[in-house]
């Protein structure tokens, strides 16, 4: 018989043989899953405080930081620029969750999963009005590297992007002198709008950059111009100030539709450098391609859905 067969360790015929092959494919697309699921639970992440190497992803703060990046760089005229560039990411410690409902956020009546901008912002004890800050922004936002003034920055500012950073103020200062985005694209403009001050964090305004520039200048001091015209992605970005009205954060570079422009889906100088034909060398600075793992991820749970629906 077909079960006298499968004990013998000789071939199943029938309908039990089919009956067993289903069973133990889904055996097997169920152990991977958990397995899958162990793995991102497991330490093999990095852990919450922990430090650990990557590519960073420098971003400039000038008009032309709104241009999107990725591109290959193997000549010693970037390198100290560079050197920056692969400073270690720290992993933020995890945040406990809010322990009251107040700290949740205020709502709108007719709309209870809508925060109340508003009436959070008035209840902000922090002395710098939104308006003013939404200024500042602006502000700073439109001023070259040059007219910002040594007190812009505070002594204990940080620049953090998608896998750059922290850097520090020196740090930052000097990755975006040694790009130079401004001589290789003398036209370029940030785009940038739907300036907002967080309620959440009421020291701090998000906006959006779509910036747009044309490659007609020596990038680096050392490629030269293309004449190509860079049209980065939407991309978030926010400044944090402190009391005093310094600015002690930048965040630039988080790509909001990857579809869009042609800087193959990068932000900051990942996606200018890809632009004009000079992706860097890791996968990083490069448009986002599925990995052989995921891949076989998603094959196993189409699969599973297949035989899990016949059964």
């Amino acid at each position: 018989s077909d079960h006298t067969n499968l004990m013998l360790g000789q071939p199943a015929t029938g309908r039990v043989a089919g009956h067993v092959a289903s069973r133990t494919l889904l055996l097997f697309l169920s152990t991977f899953q958990v397995a899958a699921h162990a793995t991102l639970r497991s330490g093999h992440l990095p852990r919450a405080g922990t430090r650990h190497r990557h590519p960073a992803n420098i971003r400039p703060v000038t008009p032309s930081a709104s241009s999107s990046c990725s591109s290959s760089l193997s000549s010693p005229s970037l390198h100290r620029a560079h050197l920056r560039a692969f400073a270690d990411v720290t992993t933020p410690p995890a945040q406990a969750p809010p322990s009251s409902q107040e700290d949740r956020g205020i709502f709108e009546a007719d709309y209870p999963q809508v925060v109340d901008e508003a009436a959070m912002l008035r209840k902000s004890e922090f002395p710098i009005q939104p308006e003013e800050l939404i200024m500042r922004t602006k502000d700073f936002m439109n001023k070259k590297l040059k007219d910002w003034g040594s007190s812009a920055l505070s002594d204990d500012f940080q620049f953090i992007a998608p896998v750059v950073g922290p850097l520090s103020k020196d740090a930052f200062i000097q990755a975006i002198t040694g790009f130079a985005v401004e001589v290789a694209f003398p036209d370029n403009n940030g785009r940038y709008y739907n300036f907002g001050v967080d309620p959440f964090e009421p020291d701090r305004v998000w906006f959006t950059s779509r910036g747009i520039g044309t490659n007609t200048g020596v990038f680096g001091g050392m490629f030269p111009p293309t004449g190509k015209v860079v049209e980065s992605p939407p991309q978030a970005m926010s400044l944090k100030f402190n009391e005093q009205g310094q600015i002690t954060q930048l965040t630039v570079g988080y790509v909001m539709d990857r579809m869009i422009g042609n800087t193959g889906g990068l932000g900051g100088i990942f996606g200018l450098l890809y632009a004009i034909g000079r992706p860097l060398p890791f996968p990083e600075g490069k448009p986002w391609k599925m990995s052989t793992r995921y891949k076989l991820f998603n094959l196993f749970g189409r699969l599973r859905q297949k035989f899990q629906k016949k059964n």
